[in-house]
């Protein structure tokens, strides 16, 4: 019985174990319920029952119930990943087998349908097209198609207008500009061209004139008793023969200045003042005839005839000597320059070459060393019986050494009168007997001396002053004295006596000059001082310099600086004639040396060049000169030319540098000569800045005013000839509009005046610019030139047009006109042309650019025939050599003025852009009317995004306007336009009252929108709006191939669903018109394009939603749950689900979210419900037990044993 009882408890723990196991195992199985063993005990019992005290036969295990509490719930990134978050489980249905799980691990088969990982699907609830889920029980499938687009049927917006707008439109007028003027043809050349004055050549140096000198010196002819009006024939060449000159005549004694100027008044009366010269010959002071101006510098000679009287007046003549031509500058492996630069000239400087000292002394003889005793001498004793001996020794500074002793035994002098007492007398007698016993007799450096009863030691020559002397004690043979004994203490042994010192404060200067202007020399001192700086002492020596005055002197004839830490000596004048010499003195040799004096570095200086020139550049305007452009500026070349153009930028530098009053419009430019060269060579132009008009460009006055210079140099590098008129091209004016200057006055509705001008030749977008800065004032422009088919004249197609500059290569009227609208974009921006019905060229310029059109043909007889506006007359231009080239018509102008606004008073009258401006020439205009291109025209705006039957987009765009007041209407301050327009283009039904074929047209989609006067949408008022008349295009303007309109007309009216046209309404419920700013609070419509399936959401009550790119969501369906009574009566099938049993009863499938269902939460699983803790506690209570029960059958058995061996 015990055995049987420990074996049902090792069972139980067992079972218990594979339970416990089961658990520990699925701990990580999404959906898992963990279980549990439940244990009952046993007992047996017969028919007759068990006894007051029965005894159990064991245990048993009853039932294992599975625990189906709420796992944890863990978030995923997949969204078909579910968890149930509540009661309920998923439904699966495999080949008609039913399962259930709280496993929500779930993806796509490859036909869409949503399955477990063991392949069962789930189940659900299908939904139609409309998102309306059926409440049918099935598989779910997920369509992964791309989603069919939708053609917008209802556009809504509920938006706010302001009621406190303003009404933008007024009523003002039209001018269209009706001068004589307007759109006439001008015909001539194609561009104005600019007065050109070109040089003769390329710039040459200058030359030799060719000259006719007289043998008599004019100072002998001035002297002498005159002449009379004596004469002789000249030939300069210039094709006019020979020309008499004849002088006035003078009687003498008169100047050589005045027979000069009588000369050249001939010269000039007879010639002009650039061709002969009369000068002094300035060696033989004779007269001499030379050519002048541009014909002194290329080699130009004359002829003189009957030359007697001036021979005799003169002396004879030595015949014309030829001229040579100057050489071509700037060409060449080795160009020659044109120097015209002024050098001012330099100074001579002369600087030292080291720092000098500051500390100035003058000279000083110095003194010799004088070594005095401290204390009176007192008498010796240097007896022989005394034992006493002084002994020390003397020393000077060239290195000679005395030795003393001063004893009995070593006295060499006279003796004393007693050697006990040896007097101061005795004793400097003894001293310097042993000096000279040792120097020599002449050579004693040191004596000694009595000095006011106290010995002294002085030196003296052959010892210099400075030179020390010194004394020392000798310790070793001295025995009871020292040299205190004979009054010199211990500090006193030394002197040094005073050094002699040497000037360094003088030095001789002298100015040099090959001019005239020297000076000196003269002897400076310096005064003594230790100087601050070198600037001090620069100052003192200048101070002593400019003591010496007067011509001879050296004042203001040199300077004196501080320089970089040297003294720097500059002679005031310039030139390489003019110095400074510096020396020293006789007397203080070395004094310049010790200032640095003797060692210097001098920059000679440069002699002065002057080369000043200058020549006028002269400007005349055709009369009348109404701006005073006309003028002069005066040019001064003051650089080294190496090219042409180096010479032109120079020139303008000067004439550009001219404030507004001086300036003239002249340009100075290189032009390359013709035929070309390489390297390339270039002549001087000076151009008129001023296009078409008559100006004379000139230069004159060409003067050379230094020494440095002549005029023929300049003549050379400006190539100038004033008696070559074919150097000077005048301007001419090319075609214009002929628009004269003109004023007009804009009064504006307070009667305020504005006078406006245009300025002459202004084109069509110039006015335009002009008045549109005016308030009050819109203008616009438009241009037409016609060209007849039956004026166009070119047989074999030789002709050419250039449209504003660009050359057209066509040659027929139909190819010119494609080729202008080809160059629209380009070069001709604003240019269109068309081919009328007559088979004329029309060419229009768009803003009212002039039209300028020129021809180009090799035939001469080659014409065509341009024609302006209407009732003015036409031009030809070709077929002949002479005949007028190009052709300009200008743009018409059209005016629109504001409420109150008028143009009067134009003048000229007619014969400009205006006509009178009389009252009948202004038309009724209302201004501001609606244009989806002008801003200023609408008060509000907003676009939508719509959708044709295919699903491409487009854009609708609605332009709200608010009405002008209007008395004959009801409630006129609250009524508003709105304007439709889809992708730019209008949509409004067409107008059958058109004629064919505009009838065909889309007209303004405008409706009327009327508001209560509380603000809110008249809704019955405004009716219904609806758009008839779209069809679809794409931005190239082909139709999409979608669903076309039918418009009211053609019985678009009612919609249909489905649709068979593009027809669509615009609902505007809820709008308002209140007293703020324009919002739009809501837009919507419900269209869209095509869309790929981008993802899949589930709600919470496991609604499936399937994401598209189109920004669309449609319901796919719904996933269903089932719940059951008892949920712990399921059986397990594995794989995570339950089968229906007896014991769980029949299950209630529903949707997620209601009655007792919980909820769905996509992208999360739920966990197991296993607690690891518990179930690891589980175990080791098993394992306890299963050992207690094998511990019974053990201890039974030992029992068993113990009873068997009794």
């Amino acid at each position: 019985m015990s055995f049987n009882i420990g074996l049902s408890g090792i069972r139980a723990a067992s079972t218990d174990l594979e339970v416990t196991g089961n658990n520990v195992a699925n701990a990580s199985t999404i959906g898992f319920k963990e279980s549990r063993a439940e244990f009952a005990d046993v007992y047996t019992s017969t028919l007759l029952g068990t006894g007051l005290k029965p005894v159990g036969s064991g245990v048993m295990v009853d039932n294992v119930r599975q625990q189906f509490s709420q796992g944890n719930i863990s978030g995923t990134e997949n969204a078909l990943d579910l968890a149930i978050d509540g009661n309920g489980f998923f439904v699966l249905e495999d080949r008609g087998s039913i399962s259930y799980t709280r496993s929500g691990i779930f993806s796509l088969d490859k036909d869409g349908y949503v399955t477990a990982n063991n392949g069962s699907r789930l189940q659900g609830y299908d939904a139609n097209d409309s998102g309306v889920v059926s409440g049918v029980l099935g598989d779910i499938q997920i369509q992964i198609s791309n989603q069919a687009p939708r053609l917008t049927s209802l556009a809504s917006s509920i938006l706010n207008l302001n009621a406190g707008a303003l009404v933008l439109q007024e009523q003002g007028l039209q001018l269209v500009s009706n001068g004589l003027a307007i759109g006439a043809a001008d015909a001539g050349i194609a561009e104005s061209t600019r007065s050109i004055l070109s040089a003769a050549g390329q710039p040459t140096t200058a030359g030799t004139p060719a000259t006719m000198p007289f043998a008599t010196d004019l100072a002998t002819v001035a002297a002498g008793a005159g002449y009379g009006a004596i004469a002789m024939d000249i030939d300069v060449g210039d094709g006019a023969g020979a020309q008499t000159v004849t002088l006035t005549g003078l009687v003498g004694p008169t100047t050589v200045n005045a027979i000069l100027s009588d000369v050249q008044a001939a010269l000039d009366a007879t010639f002009g003042s650039q061709q002969l010269t009369a000068t002094q010959d300035t060696t033989t002071g004779a007269l001499v005839i030379q050519r002048a101006g541009y014909n002194a510098t290329n080699g130009t000679s004359f002829v003189a005839t009957n030359t007697a009287a001036w021979d005799a007046a003169f002396g004879a003549n030595s015949g014309v000597i030829a001229g040579t031509q100057g050489s071509t500058l700037f060409v060449g492996s080795t160009p020659i320059t044109a120097d015209f630069t002024s050098i001012p000239g330099t100074s001579t400087t002369t600087r030292t070459t080291a720092t000098p000292t500051l500390n100035i002394v003058s000279s000083d003889a110095g003194q010799f060393a004088q070594l005095t005793a401290d204390n009176n001498y007192s008498s010796l004793d240097v007896s022989a019986g005394g034992g006493n001996v002084l002994a020390f020794t003397i020393a000077a500074e060239s290195g000679g050494t005395y030795p003393i002793n001063l004893s009995q035994a070593a006295w060499l002098g006279a003796a004393p009168v007693s050697y006990n007492a040896v007097s101061i007398t005795e004793a400097v007698a003894e001293i310097n007997t042993q000096i000279t016993a040792t120097a020599g007799a002449g050579n004693e450096e040191v004596i000694a001396v009595v000095n006011g009863g106290k010995i002294e030691f002085q030196t003296q020559a052959p010892a210099t002053q400075g030179d020390f002397v010194q004394i020392a004690d000798n310790a070793v043979s001295s025995v009871g004295y020292s040299l205190t004994s004979l009054g010199f203490l211990s500090n006193n042994r030394f002197d040094g006596g005073v050094e002699p010192v040497l000037a360094n404060n003088e030095f001789v200067l002298e100015v040099t000059s090959t001019s005239g202007n020297g000076g000196g020399p003269f002897t400076i001192t310096i005064p003594s001082a230790n100087y601050a700086s070198l600037d001090a002492l620069a100052v003192a020596i200048q101070q002593q310099i400019d003591v010496y005055i007067g011509a001879g002197g050296l004042a203001g004839k040199v300077t004196v600086d501080a320089v970089g830490g040297q003294l720097v000596f500059t002679n005031s004048n310039v030139g390489a004639g003019e110095g400074v010499s510096i020396s020293g003195t006789i007397a203080e040799p070395q004094a310049a040396a010790e200032l640095g004096l003797d060692s210097l570095f001098t920059v000679t200086g440069q002699n002065e060049v002057d080369r000043s020139n200058s020549f006028r550049i002269n400007l005349t305007v055709p009369a009348p000169d109404s701006e005073n452009r006309s003028g002069s500026v005066l040019i001064s070349l003051d650089e080294e030319y190496r090219s042409v153009q180096q010479l032109a930028s120079s020139i303008n530098r000067q004439l550009n540098s001219q404030d507004a009053d001086s300036y003239i419009g002249i340009q100075a430019s290189a032009v390359e000569i013709e035929p070309n060269v390489v390297p390339p060579q270039f002549t001087l132009k000076l151009s008129a800045t001023t296009e078409g008009e008559a100006s004379i460009v000139s230069i004159t006055n060409i003067s050379a005013n230094g020494p440095d210079i002549s005029a023929a140099e300049l003549f050379g590098i400006l190539q100038v000839n004033p008696d070559d008129s074919s150097l000077l091209v005048t301007g001419i004016e090319g075609v214009s509009n002929e628009y004269p200057e003109q004023t007009v006055t804009l009064i504006d509705p307070d009667g305020e005046e504005t006078e406006i001008t245009l300025p002459l030749h202004s084109e069509g977008n110039e006015i335009v610019s002009i008045f549109n800065q005016q308030p009050g004032v819109t203008a616009s422009a438009l241009t037409t030139m016609n060209i007849p088919l039956s004026g166009y004249n070119s047989p074999g197609n030789d002709l050419k047009l250039t449209v504003n500059g660009q050359v057209l290569e066509s040659t027929s009227l139909a190819d010119i006109a494609d080729e202008i609208n080809n160059y629209r974009a380009t070069t001709l921006p604003g240019f269109s042309a068309e081919i009328s019905e007559n088979g004329d060229l029309v060419i229009y310029n768009e803003i009212g650019r002039d039209i300028n059109v020129s021809i180009d043909s090799a035939v001469v007889t080659d014409s065509i025939t341009i024609q302006g506006a209407d009732n003015t007359g036409p031009v030809v231009l070709g077929g002949s050599a002479t005949a007028d080239v190009a052709a300009a018509i200008g743009g018409q102008v059209t005016f629109i003025l504001n409420e109150g606004y008028i143009l009067a008073n134009p003048d000229p009258v007619v014969s400009g852009i205006f006509g009178a401006l009389s009252e009948d020439e202004f038309t009724p205009y209302v201004l501001n009317s609606f244009d989806p291109l002008d801003q200023d025209t609408y008060n509000n705006a907003t676009s939508t995004t719509i959708y044709d039957s295919l699903g491409n987009s487009h854009v609708m765009t609605q332009y709200f306007v608010k009405e002008p007041l209007d008395a004959t209407r009801p409630n006129e301050q609250n009524i508003w336009a709105m304007y439709v327009l889809i992708d730019g283009q209008n949509v409004g039904d067409p107008d059958p009252a058109l004629p064919f074929p505009e009838n065909l047209d889309p007209t303004a989609a405008r409706f009327e929108i009327f508001f209560n006067q509380d603000g809110t949408l008249d809704e019955i008022a405004t009716g219904d709006i609806f758009i008839t008349n779209w069809d679809p295009v794409d931005e190239n303007g082909d139709p999409t191939g979608a669903f076309t309109s039918t418009n009211v007309l053609e019985g678009g009216i009612p919609l249909i669903d489905p649709p068979v046209n593009s027809n669509f309404q615009i609902s505007l419920d809820g709008s308002t018109q209140f007293g703020s700013s324009f919002s739009v609070n809501e837009v919507n419509q419900n269209g869209y394009s095509t869309g790929r399936l981008t993802g899949l959401e589930i709600d919470q009550e496991g609604i499936i939603f399937a994401r598209f790119t189109n920004g669309q969501a449609q319901t796919l369906g719904q996933v269903a749950l089932a719940n059951f009574r008892n949920p712990e009566g399921l059986t397990p099938v594995g794989d995570t689900g339950w089968a229906e049993s007896f014991e769980s009863g029949v299950p209630t499938v529903g949707s997620p979210r209601t009655a007792s269902f919980g909820q769905i939460r996509s992208s999360a699983l739920e966990d197991s419900n296993v607690d690891l803790s518990e179930e690891l506690v589980g175990l080791i209570i098993a394992q306890r037990n299963f050992q207690a029960s094998a511990k019974t059958i053990e201890t039974m058995d030992q029992v068993t044993q113990t009873i068997l061996n009794i």
